[in-house]
Formats: structure tokens, C-alpha cells, sequence
């Protein structure tokens, strides 16, 4: 259950401003895929969606964004092992390698996949006050394997990275679905774990969701790929 004492009556704009930033998110996701001006516009995607959300936090003194963020942004340096997987080891996934590089990924991975997990992880906290963790996880599974696939098409369309020698539904590997569906399941748990109690769980917690995402690129990869 989400903690009553996060949740104040001055953060009665909170939810709003979430669904909002995540109905911009998707809208500059469009524009950028018709544009096709390649990884810079990954760039002010991630960061500036990033931001966005760190300003709130910020001037809204709102412990639980905040949290959220933390998690997001520490699950998306993980997840740099499974880009690296991805990439080295099932060579599917390609990147321009023009922009600037964290190991085998862009150097804005990471708070691209921050930006993602804090707009699916809210939508998920906010369930967790009706659900139990592992309901909610099944419910985020099938949303998260067309929402972030749908996410994927675009981001191709856009020229931010590609894919190769994989089969594919609408231009997005197979084993991308799966994998997206995986790696949600966990997150509601977590999230209980990273913004109930805060602290050293907020970063353990977004380490184990890295975990997540490797094994569930791998057990993708493994069926479909």
C-alpha cells in the first residue's frame, strides 16, 4: 500500500503533472519519428523529460517523485548491462555511435530508461492502492510489452538506434515484446520497497530492477529472438 505520509494534501497536482508529463513524453516521441533528426532528439528527450520531473520533485518537495526518480535513474544505469548484451552478444541492437557513449549504449540510456520506468512506475504506485504488488505486476506486464514496444517503433522511426537479424512485428523484434512485458513484473515490488521505505532501498531496489531487465532480455532473446 502506498505510504499515507507521502501522499500530503499539497501533492493533490501530483498525479496530474505525471499524466501530463507522459501524454508530452509520447507527443515529442511522435514529432521526433516523423522528423528523423537521428539521436540528438533522444537526447533533449531523455534529458529534458528528466528534468522535468527532478524540478518537480524539487520544488514540490515531494519525497515520493523524488524516490521514484531514484529508483528509475539507478535501474537505468543498470540496465546498461543488458544494452551491453544486447549488443555485444546477440548483436541485434545497433547505435549510431556519433553521439557520446556509456559503455555500449548512449550516454543518455540511462535517463531515457529513467523517464520510462518513472512514467510506468507511477501509473503502477497508483494501482498499488487498490492491488497487491503481484497483481499489479501481471496488469503492467501486458501494458508495458505494447506501450514500451509502441515506444520502440517511434524511437526507430526517429533514427535513435536499430535493430538487425532478428525477426520483428512492425519494424520491433519479437523478443523486444517479450522482454518489455518481463520486465515489469517486478517493478510494483520494488516500488513498494524503494518508495515505502526510501533510503538504502531506493538505490538496492533499482539495482534489482537492472537484474530484471538483463534476465528478462535474456530469457526474451532465448524464445523469441
Amino acid at each position: 500500500m502506498p505510504n499515507s505520509t507521502l501522499t500530503p494534501v499539497p501533492f493533490r497536482f501530483r498525479t496530474p503533472f505525471m499524466l501530463a508529463m507522459m501524454a508530452l513524453g509520447i507527443a515529442l516521441l511522435v514529432h521526433d519519428s516523423f522528423t528523423h533528426r537521428g539521436w540528438i532528439t533522444a537526447a533533449y528527450w531523455s534529458y529534458g523529460l528528466f528534468a522535468g520531473y527532478a524540478l518537480y520533485a524539487a520544488l514540490a518537495r515531494d519525497g515520493l517523485v523524488a524516490r521514484l526518480l531514484g529508483f528509475a535513474l539507478v535501474a537505468g544505469l543498470a540496465e546498461l548491462l543488458a544494452d551491453a548484451y544486447l549488443v555485444e552478444s546477440t548483436n541485434t541492437l545497433l547505435y549510431t555511435r556519433a553521439e557520446a557513449m556509456l559503455w555500449d549504449s548512449p550516454l543518455y540510456m540511462p535517463f531515457s530508461w529513467a523517464v520510462v520506468l518513472t512514467q510506468i512506475g507511477y501509473v503502477g504506485w497508483l494501482l498499488l492502492g487498490r492491488l497487491r504488488a503481484w497483481q499489479v505486476g501481471l496488469l503492467l506486464v501486458p501494458a508495458s510489452g505494447i506501450l514500451i514496444p509502441l515506444y520502440e517503433n517511434w524511437a526507430i522511426r526517429a533514427g535513435w538506434w536499430n535493430y538487425q537479424l532478428a525477426p520483428d512485428w512492425w519494424g520491433v523484434p519479437r523478443y523486444i515484446y517479450l522482454a518489455e512485458a518481463l520486465l515489469m513484473l517486478p517493478v510494483p515490488a520494488l516500488l513498494q520497497l524503494a518508495l515505502g521505505r526510501g533510503g538504502r532501498w531506493v538505490p538496492l531496489a533499482g539495482l534489482l530492477e537492472g537484474a530484471a531487465m538483463l534476465l528478462a532480455c535474456f530469457v526474451a532473446f532465448t524464445i523469441a529472438g
